[in-house]
């Protein structure tokens, strides 16, 4: 699988021809998510088809990865496993929403072409976690104020008035 998902589609000529794309983003081509990752990370996969559910575009397939994140606690690298099914239905109206086959989630489509790497990268942010933390960190952090490298004490700064009590004694 060595095709980019770096196209944009027409997604009604899609379902009409029900196409299948298959292809990966990798690091370097990611435009929302790459600050969230490591460059470490695998490409992201995904194998889509377009096709029809009554009057609407659907969008069906299976999107898996390995990402690399960082642990917000220990700063250390966690492994975070992705395989999302897409059950998408290809809206342009908002108001459709309600009229959506069972078990499809909208997609609002803004215009007339549909970006394959941003569906895909919309997919991954929604299953990413807010704050990426081990279980249990590798390393020993300090639990509480009774740790031996836990420090409560701030630095203390020069109080920048200090100067003024002298002259005011004159």
């Amino acid at each position: 699988m060595s095709h980019t998902l770096q196209i944009e589609v027409d997604p009604f000529l899609c379902a009409t021809q029900e196409r299948e794309i298959s292809g990966e983003l990798v690091y370097e081509k990611l435009q929302r998510i790459q600050g969230d990752i490591e460059s470490s990370s695998d490409p992201i996969k995904a194998n889509l088809q377009f096709s029809k559910v009554g009057k609407f575009v659907v969008l069906t397939g299976r999107i898996s990865t390995n990402l690399v994140l960082q642990c917000v606690a220990c700063l250390g690298s966690i492994e975070f496993p992705v395989d999302i099914e897409v059950k998408l239905a290809v809206i342009n109206d908002e108001s459709l929403v309600n009229l959506l086959p069972d078990g499809y989630e909208p997609y609002l489509l803004d215009g007339d072409r549909l970006s394959i790497s941003e569906v895909v990268e919309d997919e991954v942010v929604i299953v990413l976690p807010d704050f990426a933390r081990h279980e249990i960190c590798p390393i020993d952090l300090p639990k509480n104020s009774a740790s031996k490298d836990f420090s409560l004490e701030p630095d203390r700064k020069k109080n920048p008035f200090e100067v003024l009590k002298s002259l005011k004694k004159h």
